[in-house]
């Protein structure tokens, strides 16, 4: 036997220690990951006495997440939704507040800068301000009530662990904290700047005559929400105006932004249904994040009677159904910003020009606290017309100021919870009066049969010119003289086809006497829904769920029907062109995940639209009319939606001299397509479906942080369907597209009266802790087309209930 060496010794002890040190140190690790994560979870049950109680509220939780809360009086049913939003959401609910008050860098650092600059400049407090300013006595008494609940939670239960990893404490939640998500919300369903912005940058490079020939109106047919209208020449005698009026005062010279959005809704009559009941479906198109932007909710006490998606932060309904009605929202567009060029004195930029008079404009100094580095200073100008935004832009530009809607005061919760109490098609368009959020296409659906539509909101009325781009600040012309009265905003009611469907198309037409915007997504969409709603003669519910679940592209139909026939036969292009043209004739146009056709178009798609524009323009135009969109905030209408639809024009030979033949680009650019599929995903098609190119990734924003960021693990799944089908997944224009930036956000089907029947659908879960089993539940339901109930009866609740909590007034006997 051979002895070792003390030292020998010492030597294999330390080496066998280092592993179970290692190990010790990562069981550690893991046992404190475990405990930050999983002890803000809320427990299935509880009790918590609350002094701002009049009685006892239960929060019944079911099986799939859905917290049910039941209260005597409308006060404690809002502190009770308070409380539940910030079981649930409360780190969501305080990060969208610091976003819309431009606080970010207070608990991010640095990296909040930019977003919270972004955010002063474009007047987002003032914004939310003015909200608060306008409440009434009844809505400041929900207010009052929901901030009570979520204080009740902040001051009694373990915080969420994103504030113990950015160690701070959320401040008491309030009437202003409510209204600064509410505005972000606003300002990215506004979508109109940035388009005004888009004009002017194409007028300043091209002239009006050829800007005008890059912003296509609408074609003829192209299908309005009210009946028997015509849209487009009434948009194009003023789009050429529009141009000539801004060219007249000097380049504008600023950059522009954008990504897409999206929604549909629709209503059928009980004379269409096997069940002889109207019918509601809707899904609106949001980004996708974590945790998800919807919350399912259902509300019953006092005065209400209500469930469907509300929003964090937020009290009341959205999106839903009470005992007597049902109701859908999709974006109208309308448009409510206007961007005008200031003329400021050269030598004192707190002077400008009105009316050939200098006017002092508004300054504040305001300063952005920023952790961990020095406090930023900025100097924010507002004019007459609003904030001077351009401030924010970089390079040279005019100055520039933007009017808004929101800027002038509203009460729209007022007008959401008179929706959640309305009984009748007249108590819920009365309800409407109040909306104040840019105007929605809002679909209902009663217990009577009787189906309808409204858009309410406000919208301006300009004296001159119609916001389709900038337009001189110095004088009066393009001033707002107040808004359409409401009682004249669109409505339609029970119509003789049975149903009503909406997905972001033109409200009404050139007959309609105000004019609404230039700018709603083409037709695609609600001309498919519209197919498949008059194919049915007894609908079901199953059969709405297949519509919004549909991945046909009506676009990529038209596309191929002109492109296949350009392209030829390509016999002398080689094996590989032909096997892509053969794929795509006997294509049906579904852009499904496991089809290879759905990848071959849409990168053909892309490819040869960026050539098309490239020709035209030039390669360095385009290459900044394609470039990919500021993320911040929903910035909306970018040029591919243009781009896409000039392309296909010029392809079926509507085009104007100077584009010149784009046929010759076609099989180009679908070898590109070819080579790019070879490089990243292999030789062979069988690894090129649609669904390994097309993703959605869900991420929380603690996953941006290094190291610890890792615990709030990001999503990825395969993403059927595009820009332009039902099923929505919009995505940039390059190829490979990066992951999907709009998506249904959640979905809900209703048989009105049959309560319990009702569907949802969520790309995510309910909670936002991520080790909370319902973090993530839904999204593999979601992505499969499938749904959940959204349960009404007390005795459903009660039977798929999972643990309840009881909150209590204190010194007042309870049960529960």
């Amino acid at each position: 036997m051979t002895s070792r060496k003390q030292s020998d010794s010492h030597l294999s002890g330390g080496l066998l220690a280092l592993p179970v040190a290692a190990a010790a140190a990562v069981l550690s690790v893991a046992v404190a990951a475990r405990r930050l994560m999983g002890r803000p979870v809320p427990p299935p049950s509880g009790r918590l006495i609350c002094e701002e109680l009049h009685g006892p509220a239960e929060i019944i939780r079911d099986e799939w997440g859905v917290p049910h809360i039941y209260a005597a009086d409308d006060h404690d049913l809002f502190f009770a939704q308070g409380f539940t939003h910030a079981q649930d959401r409360l780190f969501q609910m305080d990060l969208n507040r610091r976003v819309g008050l431009g606080r970010l860098a207070e608990i991010m650092g640095p990296l909040g800068v930019s977003l919270d600059k972004f955010a002063r400049y474009l007047g987002w407090p003032r914004a939310a301000q003015s909200q608060v300013a306008d409440t009434d006595e009844a809505t400041a008494a929900v207010i009052a009530a929901y901030s009570a609940g979520v204080n009740a939670f902040i001051a009694t239960q373990p915080l969420p662990a994103e504030f113990k990893v950015l160690a701070y404490r959320p401040e008491p939640w309030d009437s202003l904290a409510m209204s600064a998500w509410a505005t972000v919300l606003a300002w990215g369903l506004s979508c109109n700047w940035e388009t005004e912005l888009l004009r002017a940058w194409l007028l300043d490079e091209l002239g009006p005559e050829r800007a005008a020939d890059l912003t296509p109106v609408y074609a003829a047919g192209y299908p309005t929400t009210l009946p028997g209208e015509q849209v487009g020449r009434r948009l194009a005698e003023n789009l050429l105006g529009a141009f000539r009026e801004t060219i007249a005062h000097g380049p504008v010279g600023t950059p522009i932004f954008g990504q897409g959005l999206g929604s549909n809704n629709w209503v059928v009559s009980g004379e269409r249904t096997a069940s002889g009941r109207p019918q509601l479906a809707n899904d609106p198109h949001l980004p996708p994040v974590f945790p998800s932007i919807w919350y399912a909710n259902h509300l019953c006490g006092g005065d209400y009677h209500v469930t469907g998606f509300t929003l964090p932060g937020i009290p009341g309904v959205a999106i839903g159904h009470n005992e007597r009605c049902a109701w859908g929202l999709t974006n109208a567009f309308p448009d409510v910003q206007d961007i005008y060029i200031e003329r400021f004195d050269p030598h004192n930029a707190r002077r400008y020009e009105v009316n050939g008079q200098w006017r002092t404009a508004d300054m504040a100094e305001e300063i952005i606290p920023v952790r961990g580095a020095r406090d930023v200073g900025i100097t924010i100008r507002a004019t007459r017309h609003g904030p001077v935004f351009s401030d924010v832009l970089p390079g040279d530009h005019a100055d520039l100021s933007y009017d808004w809607t929101q800027f002038h005061g509203s009460n729209h919760l007022r007008s959401v919870l008179a929706l959640n109490r309305a009984t009748d098609w007249p108590s819920f368009r009365e309800g409407l009066r109040h909306w104040s959020f840019p105007s929605q296409n809002v679909v209902y659906a009663g217990v009577d049969d009787t189906i309808a539509y409204a858009m309410p909101g406000l919208v301006p009325r300009r004296r001159a010119g119609n916001g389709l781009s900038p337009v001189p600040g110095w004088i009066d012309d393009f001033a707002w003289d107040g808004f359409i009265p409401f009682d004249e905003l669109p409505v339609y009611v029970n119509p003789a086809d049975g149903f009503i469907a909406t997905a972001n198309n033109c409200v009404a037409g050139d007959t309609y006497p105000y004019w609404l915007t230039g700018e709603w997504m083409p037709a695609y969409r609600v001309r498919r829904i519209r197919q498949r709603l008059a194919e049915h003669s007894a609908m079901t519910l199953d059969d709405h769920r297949q519509i919004q679940t549909e991945t046909v592209s009506l676009m990529a139909q038209r596309f191929l029907a002109a492109a296949l026939p350009a392209a030829g036969t390509a016999e002398t292009a080689g094996p590989h062109l032909r096997d892509a043209l053969a794929r795509l004739a006997a294509w049906n146009g579904s852009m499904a995940v496991n089809s290879i056709p759905a990848t071959l178009y849409f990168g053909w798609l892309v490819h040869f639209t960026r050539a098309a524009v490239a020709q035209a323009v030039g390669e360095r135009r385009a290459e900044k009319l394609f470039a990919k969109g500021d993320a911040v905030g929903f910035p909306y209408m970018p040029f591919y939606e243009i781009g896409y639809e000039l392309a296909l024009r010029w392809l079926e030979g509507d085009r104007p001299d100077w584009v010149g033949n784009v046929q010759a680009l076609l099989l180009p650019a679908l070898g590109r397509t070819l080579d790019v599929l070879r490089d990243e995903f292999g030789d062979d098609p069988a690894g090129w479906a649609w669904g390994r190119v097309h993703r959605v990734a869900f991420e929380h924003e603690m996953a941006r942080i290094p190291g610890i960021g890792r615990l709030w693990k990001p999503v990825t799944v395969p993403a059927a369907g595009d820009g332009y089908t039902i099923n929505q997944s919009d995505v940039s224009p390059h190829f490979p597209p990066d992951p999907s930036t709009i998506i249904a956000s959640c979905r809900l089907l209703v048989d009105v009266g049959a309560w319990d029947e009702c569907l949802a659908a969520l790309p995510g879960g309910q909670s936002g802790h991520p080790a909370s089993p319902h973090y993530q539940d839904r999204i593999e339901e979601w992505q499969a087309g499938r749904y959940f109930p959204l349960l009404f009866s007390r005795d459903r609740v009660t039977a798929a209930g999972r643990g309840t909590w009881l909150l209590a007034p204190k010194g007042k006997a309870t049960t529960g």
